[in-house]
């Protein structure tokens, strides 16, 4: 059929264009005329498609019918040109007495393909009318009404139990957390993931988005494991104990930086069904099966989920899922910003979600900012849209309750509220930037920090820093896509918990938010109007900052909302009468600094006060600061401390920022700001204060408040702590930190119990924060936890918090603190690291003991008959053009009987004798997916690898013509090509002339697959081809000297089984058989405890372990192992196994596939031990097994290496965090 196909292209591409030169040559009318009418054509098939998907109007199930027969329609027509021939071959292996003499040797992978394709043992039954009356958004809307006292939201931001509250996410994808398979007892694994969430309060949010991974929970079809690592009640237990709330991402796809998109591999085998009903072609077709295994998946998940909403109440206290993320990128736009979607697609899920019990609010990720309302496509398509609407030709889209936003670069594009809601059609919800990344290069707006703090000056509440956190890489859950990009420095916090100066800066802001959250969180921004607030006591009402241009100041009003209530004000008019002196009308000012010049002079804040006649007839009072290192700055207005009963004091204006406040007593806080040589800046209180500590004060008048006396309060230079006494007895403490304290401040945000907070009449402060060293961890009540980073400068630890912290792990109390500045104060303890448990300045001694070496035996393996196209093939099928092709070309790809580990294997044994030879040279062509490397009879070949690296942004017209013209995409489709030739001459054997079987040959071929497509941004990748699709041999003929080629193309002669004498086999590992379908190597002798034998170190580093391995690449595939042993007063320490070679490395660690070391000349670190998420270790008290895989290329062998030229040399080391310093260096 290749044949055909390939002869119709030779003849009509030229014929096609030849007419086409006529037509534009004869009628250049005639010629426009087609194309308008092509395009119009076009347009009106996508939309058809895009609003009437073809959906049933019942739900559809998978089952098998009662006798288990199979049902005609149950089968789709291939689609690809190898499944005829696969058909076939499937429906000969189904009969009863198949004809061995005819294919039958290749029973057993036919048999294999079969059974993962699964395409005739199932079929599609209905149940239940799913979308016979429409889905609209009012049917799936969130109940405000009845569960709007626990969870409601309006366009400014989200009210939990009525307190207005910020969404501050970051992902946390729980199955990148390496957790070993001999690790199975619940409650370690539950502290690891606590001390990663704990990490995550740490750095200032207070929310994760968690992206539930279909594969990882469905190892093979009809089976779901929701124990262990992937029990999902108990990390929602987790985050409920911990205070954090989540965005639950359903799926089923996830993203494009995991293997088919988090599909399940029993999904993606079966090329029958339609992954997200992506035909061939890239056209969207509505799939039931598709659509039936959604609805498994959701079954499955949903039933862990519910019961763990925000708006559900429990004896354990309120639940943390305040929203649900339905699909990831649905709505996205192709190479040529066409529809994709179908409208169908979010309703079916919405449906879904709602018959399921889920009740959160319902949140999409389909739309971009600023893509989707600016581009010209985007527009045209939406003006298309509207009139083919307003003739009622189409329906309207549908819309979640919230629409949730891809933003590349908020900063340099700022959000226009207004469009947004004319697009998401008002809904009064806020907007929700479910992925806000930073620009990855070198720029101004290059990071998290500047996009946070971008972001919420424009007004979004809720939004998600995708990648902040380095999750690692274990086992083949990454997509060819981010195992190009790799971790390439993106991340602000390092897999062992390392901060970069972006983590930092971005810390302080999600601190600030935090810390002013009841405040600031329900905000309006403030236009040129003026407006008055309805207070007694004086009131900023306008601010501006000279020197500066208009764009690079904003401020933004609190919502008017009662202080003893935390209720929106048009909900208590009418109900209550509320005391004017209880209203707070804080304003925020977000002053960006638009250079290093700006930053570093001094600005003059001009403040106007209520009761001035006019904001344009001059200011009230002026205030005078600096910008801190962020060039940045947010300063805050009108904030009441305390309350009536217990005393209030005012803050009018202030120049320095506040980064955190903690609540002592009624009436008294701390505020922790940045010492005069970071950030200078004054305080202006209402009334006449007392000072005293490490500040001045000044009383003032102000001329538009002539009834009320003021205190200009200035900080002193240096770190310190001043206190700041109002008339009524509030206090405020303000502690001065240095900049290298600031960096390292983390807070105790406790758990939202909102309920408690709105009687208590909290005002936002915080329970404790402590600042000294870095790995500080916060828990709940004040106790603090130091876990060992790279960053650690200081073990000194200093806590502020009304009562003495209690558990402090690692810590002690320091007994002498009088050389600190902020001795004296009994709100404020000293602790130090214990001494009998930290590491000393020395480098780290690791106690390695046991290395041993095995080698690979490719004779034990269990290799399988791989047929080509030709095998499955008859004889009518087969022509002059096709022959050559189908006769290497392979019927079943790796993939197609569930070889999705990273390595697939394959061998080829035959026989030459010297009438076999047909030319002085002997050749070898292979056309593989991803990086392949040969051996001939023992002796290696080399490789070659066919892999394209992006350049082009994923999903735009420039990535889809990139990848069409390069083989191996890592993106989107992989056309044929690839092929690489071996000279193979010097290494075959050629028999004797009178030797009758001649002499044997062996190849073997070891590929490695950098993972499945994504099916992403309209690419129908996930099925792109992986292994060996390819094998060609030049240089013989074992068909016989006597050969006529007429003989093989005679329809009358079917001799080709006893003919060709070349047979391919495939060796590899099932991974739907497996527990952990992502963690294998793809060698089905990875786990063997046979073969192993001592061998020597050869140490190389004067420090910590080192040994240089000489790798032949002549023996293959080569093992080592060893049992590795930290000291006592080491073990929370990082630990890291450092690779550095040209040599192909794969690293376990106690049974888990850690890492991958792929052929680099720069080193790649392994996480062992500590860190982030204590790396895979066993148990604090145990010795780790490490086990290293290697092997390589005979083109890198070095020549001065001990073992001659034919190996490569690899050095292994462990290093502590300074070692590893040293390195990268």
């Amino acid at each position: 059929m290749a044949g055909i196909i390939l002869e119709s292209g030779v003849v009509l591409v030229p014929l096609a264009c030849a007419a086409l030169y006529l037509i534009i040559s004869s009628n250049m009318l005639l010629f426009v005329f087609a194309t308008v009418t092509a395009t119009v054509g076009f347009a009106v098939y996508r939309l058809r498609y895009h609003y009437s998907s073809g959906a049933r109007g019942d739900l559809v199930v998978r089952t098998k019918d009662a006798a288990g027969s199979v049902t005609a329609a149950a089968a789709s027509p291939k689609t690809r040109t190898k499944k005829k021939a696969k058909k076939n071959a499937s429906r000969k292996a189904a009969e009863p007495e198949p004809d061995h003499s005819s294919g039958g040797e290749f029973d057993e992978i036919v048999q294999d393909a079969q059974r993962h394709c699964d395409v005739d043992s199932e079929v599609v039954e209905r149940s239940g009318a799913l979308l016979a009356a429409a889905v609209t958004p009012e049917k799936t809307k969130y109940d405000m009404e009845l569960y709007g006292s626990a969870l409601s939201y309006d366009h400014r931001c989200f009210y939990i139990c009525g307190r207005p509250t910020w969404v501050l996410a970051v992902d946390f994808d729980y199955w990148r957390v390496p957790i070993p398979p001999s690790l199975g007892k619940v409650d370690q694994i539950t502290d690891t993931w606590r001390r990663v969430l704990l990490q995550y309060k740490a750095a200032g949010f207070n929310a994760v988005r968690i992206r539930f991974h279909w594969g990882f929970h469905s190892p093979s079809k009809g089976k779901y494991d929701f124990t262990g690592c992937r029990d999902v009640n108990r990390l929602l237990l987790l985050c409920e104990e911990l205070g954090i709330l989540v965005i639950a991402c359903l799926g089923p796809f996830i993203g494009d930086d995991v293997q088919g998109g988090g599909y399940p591999f029993w999904l993606i085998q079966r090329d029958h069904i339609r992954l997200r009903h992506l035909s061939a072609s890239g056209v969207k077709i509505w799939d039931d099966r598709f659509a039936a295994a959604e609805g498994e998946w959701y079954d499955q998940l949903i039933s862990m989920l519910v019961g763990h909403e925000v708006m559900t109440k429990s004896v354990r206290g309120r639940g943390c899922i305040i929203m649900v993320q339905l699909e990831n990128h649905l709505g996205v736009r192709g190479a040529l910003e066409l529809p994709l979607a179908l409208q169908d697609e979010t309703r079916l899920l919405a449906r879904m979600a709602r018959e399921r019990v889920i009740r959160a609010p319902l949140v999409t990720n389909n739309l971009r900012w600023p893509d989707d309302f600016t581009s010209f496509t985007a527009r045209t398509w939406a003006a298309v849209e509207k009139k083919l609407r307003s003739y009622r030709i189409i329906k309207g889209a549908y819309h979640s309750d919230i629409s949730g936003f891809t933003v590349r670069d908020v900063a340099s594009q700022p959000v226009d509220l207004d469009a947004v809601a004319r697009v998401t059609k008002g809904d009064n919800a806020p907007m929700a930037a479910l992925e806000l990344y930073k620009p990855n290069d070198e720029s101004e707006t290059g990071s998290f920090g500047r996009q946070a703090e971008a972001a919420i000056s424009q007004g979004l509440s809720v939004l998600s820093l995708p990648a902040y956190f380095s999750m690692g890489s274990w086992g083949n859950l990454d997509s060819p896509l981010r195992c190009w990009q790799g971790s390439s420095g993106y991340s602000a916090v390092s897999s062992d918990g390392s901060l970069s100066a972006d983590a930092r800066s971005t810390r302080l802001v999600l601190h600030i938010a935090r810390a002013f959250e009841l405040q600031v969180a329900s905000s309006d921004s403030v236009s040129s109007r003026p407006w008055i607030a309805r207070a007694s006591r004086p009131t900023v009402r306008g601010i501006s900052v000279s020197g500066l241009p208009a764009d690079a100041v904003r401020v933004r009003r609190q919502w008017e909302v009662a202080a003893t209530t935390k209720t929106p004000m048009n909900e208590q008019q009418g109900k209550c009468d509320s005391d004017e002196d209880q209203l707070q009308t804080t304003l925020a000012t977000y002053v960006d600094g638009q250079s290093a010049i700006v930053a570093e002079s001094e600005l003059a804040f001009l403040f106007t006060l209520a009761g001035a006649p006019a904001i344009t007839k001059g200011h009230s009072f002026a205030l005078t600061g600096t910008l801190g290192p962020r060039q940045r700055g947010i300063f805050i207005s009108n904030l009441i401390v305390g309350s009536k009963g217990s005393g209030q004091l005012s803050l009018v204006a202030a120049s320095k920022e506040i980064y955190t406040r903690v609540a002592l007593a009624l009436g008294a806080e701390v505020w922790v700001c940045a010492e005069e040589s970071s950030q200078e800046g004054q305080l202006f209180f209402d009334g006449e204060c007392k000072v005293s500590g490490h500040a001045e004060v000044e009383i003032v008048d102000v001329d538009h408040a002539k009834d009320h006396k003021f205190s200009f309060v200035i900080p002193k230079p240096g770190p310190g702590v001043a206190t700041v006494t109002g008339e009524s007895g509030a206090t405020v403490h303000i502690v001065l930190l240095a900049q290298s304290d600031l960096d390292t401040l983390v807070v105790d945000y406790g758990s939202f119990d909102y309920e408690k907070a709105k009687h208590d009449g909290a005002t936002g402060a915080m329970p404790a924060a402590a600042w000294g060293a870095d790995g500080t961890l916060m828990a709940s009540h004040g106790s603090v936890e130091l876990v060992q980073t790279r960053g650690n400068a200081t073990s000194r630890v200093v806590v502020v918090s009304r009562l003495q912290p209690q558990g402090c792990t690692g810590m002690r109390v320091l007994e002498d603190s009088s050389d600190s500045a902020y001795h004296g104060h009994r709100f404020i303890w000293h602790y130090v690291a214990d001494t009998s448990e930290q590491p000393d300045d020395t480098c780290m001694e690791v106690s390695v003991r046991g290395l041993e070496r095995r080698i690979t035996n490719w004779d034990t393996l269990p290799w399988k008959l791989l047929p080509t196209m030709a095998d499955l093939e008859t004889m009518d099928e087969i022509n002059l053009m096709s022959w050559q092709r189908d006769l290497g070309t392979f019927a079943y790809q790796a993939t197609d009987i569930g070889f999705n580990a990273s390595h697939v294997l394959h061998r080829c044994q035959v026989r030459l004798k010297p009438q076999h030879l047909t030319a002085s040279t002997i050749k070898l062509q292979l056309n593989v997916r991803h990086r392949c490397t040969v051996w001939v009879n023992g002796i290696n070949m080399s490789g070659h690898e066919t892999f394209h690296e992006p350049s082009a942004e994923p999903g735009s017209l420039a990535a889809c013509i990139e990848s069409m013209r390069n083989a191996g995409a890592a993106c989107g489709p992989d056309r044929w090509g690839g092929t690489a030739t071996y000279d193979v001459t010097k290494a075959i054997n050629i028999s004797a002339a009178d030797d009758e079987d001649g002499a044997l040959n062996e190849v073997i071929v070891v590929i490695e697959s950098y993972g499945l497509g994504t099916q992403a941004d309209g690419a129908n990748d996930a099925r792109a081809p992986r292994g060996l699709l390819a094998a060609y041999w030049h240089g013989f003929n074992l068909i016989g000297e006597d050969h006529d080629d007429s003989e093989i193309h005679d329809h009358s002669h079917d001799k080709r089984t006893e003919q060709l004498k070349i047979r391919w086999e495939i060796c590899g590992v099932d991974v739907t058989q497996l527990q952990q379908p992502y963690g294998s190597s793809g060698f089905p002798d990875e786990g063997t405890q046979a073969g192993w034998q001592p061998t020597v170190e050869h140490p190389f580093a004067p420090q910590g372990w080192s040994t240089r391995l000489n790798v032949d690449v002549n023996v293959g595939v080569q093992w080592w192992r060893w049992k590795m042993e930290p000291a006592n007063e080491h073990r929370d320490e990082p630990v890291y196994l450092t690779v550095s070679g040209k040599v192909v490395a794969y690293v376990w660690v106690n049974g888990l596939l850690l890492a991958k070391h792929r052929a680099s000349t720069k080193p790649s670190s392994v996480l062992l031990r500590g860190g982030l998420y204590n790396g895979a270790q066993q148990a604090p008290v145990a010795a780790d097994e490490v086990v290293v895989m290697l092997y390589g290329w005979a083109d890198d062998a070095d020549t001065s290496a001990a073992g001659g030229s034919s190996a490569v040399v690899a050095e292994l080391s462990i290093n502590d965090s300074r070692g590893l310093l040293a390195l990268d260096s």
